[in-house]
């Protein structure tokens, strides 16, 4: 799948408030970016919430980094393919979905970051 020409490689993560599974990986989400910005890897998270003062209350009560979306009713999310939440896709410089993470992550694991890191060295 491609997204798009001249993106720069990034992280779409898809959740929702109301998802314990997509709320419990969010910090390690975050420190990832912090990680990981100053090489290149944006990280955007996009909620499927229908409601957007939720996802507003979210945000202020557990600070985020990188930028929040949304995608009110998952139209994107299911335009795209996400066949649960949280899903998350990996893409790389040619704007292709290089991998493709369904369910919670650890996002400091070393097979995940190793996987980050080939991408970003592609």
């Amino acid at each position: 799948m491609r997204l798009g020409a001249g993106a720069l490689p990034c992280l779409i993560n898809f959740w929702a408030t109301w998802c314990p599974p997509c709320r419990a990986e969010m910090a390690s989400l975050n420190r990832l970016h912090r990680d990981y910005a100053a090489r290149g890897l944006g990280i955007f998270a996009v909620s499927v919430d229908e409601d957007i003062h939720m996802v507003r209350e979210y945000v202020r009560r557990s600070p985020l980094d990188f930028p929040v979306l949304l995608d009110s009713g998952g139209k994107l999310a299911v335009r795209l393919g996400v066949p649960a939440y949280p899903t998350t896709l990996l893409v790389d410089r040619a704007a292709r979905v290089s991998s493709v993470w369904v369910g919670e992550r650890d996002w400091d694991a070393a097979d995940v970051r190793a996987t980050i890191d080939r991408t970003l060295a592609g």
